[in-house]
């Protein structure tokens, strides 16, 4: 017998990812990584997605900072060990995470749909209804 794994999320695993959340937004809003160049701004923390078991946290950032994306991944992951430690003291859970950065593209797919609704074919269409 094959057994499939439940893709719908628990109430746990939103719970730990907002608990996740706000305790790495606390720590990147404080902006004292170990860097050699450090981040101008603080770093903003769209969501937080918890696999299934709940041992890593896919973290969803972006930076309003005129650097490369890869730059900001790159930076993020060279002081990760760092992270861990600062989020594990700011959770009371069982296990930590492992810490998995990713870049945030919602702000690109919304300025993509502005863009199309802002066509003149759309404005016409609207404007007949």
């Amino acid at each position: 017998m094959i057994l499939k794994r439940k893709t719908e999320k628990s109430s746990r695993s939103f719970k730990v990812s907002e608990i996740i959340r706000k305790a790495i937004s606390e720590v990147l809003v404080r902006n004292e990584m170990p860097l050699d160049v450090p981040f101008k701004f603080p770093i903003s923390v769209i969501k937080v997605a918890m696999n299934s078991d709940l041992k890593i946290a896919y973290i969803y950032v972006i930076t309003h900072e005129e650097i490369e994306e890869d730059e900001i991944l790159l930076k993020l992951n060279s002081c990760k060990h760092y992270l861990a430690k600062e989020v594990t003291s700011l959770i009371n859970l069982k296990f930590s995470p492992k810490l998995v950065f990713r870049i945030d593209r919602s702000i690109d797919e919304i300025s993509n749909i502005e863009k199309v609704l802002r066509k003149e074919k759309v404005l016409s269409d609207l404007s007949k209804n």
